[in-house]
C-alpha cells in the first residue's frame, strides 16, 4: 500500500473515531453531577457532621441518684418517706463541699406543721441551724406533689465561709406533717447547678404507709 492511502485510512480512522469520543464525554458529562449539586451536597455532609445528638454526659449536673428522707417521724408508725434525684455528686446528711457543688436535705423537722404557712415560717426560723444565715425567698410558686399542696420556693444567702448560695425548697403539706426537702449550690456554680435542683425537687415523690398508726404523745 502506498503512503497516499495509508493516509487516507489512518485520517478516515481519525475523522470516524472523533464523534464516537465525543458521544462517550458527552454521555458521562451527563451522568456527572453539577457543580451545584457538589456545592449542595458538600453543605449537607458537613451539617450532618456538625450535628451531635446531646447525651445526658454532655449536660452539666445532669447525672443524678436517687436520694431517700423521712418525715412525719413523731406523727405516724412507719413515718413517710421522701425521694428524689439528687446530682450524682451530692451525699446526704454531710456538709457541703466543693466535690458535691450542691447541698441537699429534707429538713428541718416539721412534725407540727400540716399547712403551707406553718411549714414557710418554720423552715426560715429554723434554716440558721442547717447553714448559718436566713435565706432570702427571691419568689415562689404554688405546686403539688403527688396531689398533696406544695410551694416551689428559689432562695439566696450570703454565707460567711461559702459566699453567696442559691437554691430551691419545696414545702409540702400533708395530713400528717409538712416537708421542706432542699437543693443549694453556690452562685458561681448556677450554671451548672441550677438544672439539677430543680430537677431534685420536681422528682419529688411521697411514700406514705398504706397502714399506719398514730404516735401517741404525752400531754404537757
Amino acid at each position: 500500500m502506498s503512503n497516499r492511502k495509508l493516509l487516507f485510512v489512518t485520517v478516515a480512522c481519525v475523522l470516524v473515531a472523533i464523534p464516537h469520543a465525543v458521544a462517550q464525554e458527552g454521555a458521562a458529562d451527563a451522568n456527572q453531577p453539577s457543580l451545584g449539586d457538589v456545592v449542595r451536597h458538600q453543605k449537607e455532609t458537613t451539617r450532618k457532621k456538625a450535628k451531635r445528638v446531646l447525651s445526658d454526659e454532655d449536660v452539666p449536673g445532669s447525672q443524678t441518684h436517687m436520694v431517700w428522707g423521712d418525715f412525719a417521724t413523731q406523727v405516724i408508725i412507719p413515718n413517710i418517706r421522701i425521694s428524689a434525684k439528687a446530682p450524682a455528686t451530692v451525699k446526704m446528711n454531710v456538709p457541703y463541699s466543693p466535690e458535691q457543688k450542691a447541698l441537699v436535705w429534707f429538713g428541718p423537722d416539721l412534725n407540727r406543721c400540716f399547712d403551707i404557712e406553718c411549714a414557710k415560717a418554720t423552715y426560715l426560723r429554723d434554716f440558721h441551724y442547717k447553714l448559718a444565715g436566713t435565706p432570702k425567698i427571691l419568689f415562689e410558686t404554688d405546686d403539688s406533689v403527688d396531689g398533696y399542696p406544695a410551694r416551689i420556693a428559689h432562695l439566696a444567702l450570703k454565707n460567711d465561709v461559702l459566699g453567696r448560695m442559691l437554691g430551691v425548697v419545696g414545702l409540702i403539706a400533708t395530713p400528717f406533717s409538712s416537708s421542706a426537702p432542699t437543693c443549694l449550690y453556690l452562685e458561681k456554680d448556677a450554671g451548672e447547678m441550677e438544672t439539677a435542683c430543680e430537677e431534685f425537687i420536681s422528682s419529688l415523690e411521697l411514700h406514705i404507709p398504706e397502714r399506719y398508726i398514730y404516735v401517741q404523745h404525752p400531754s404537757y
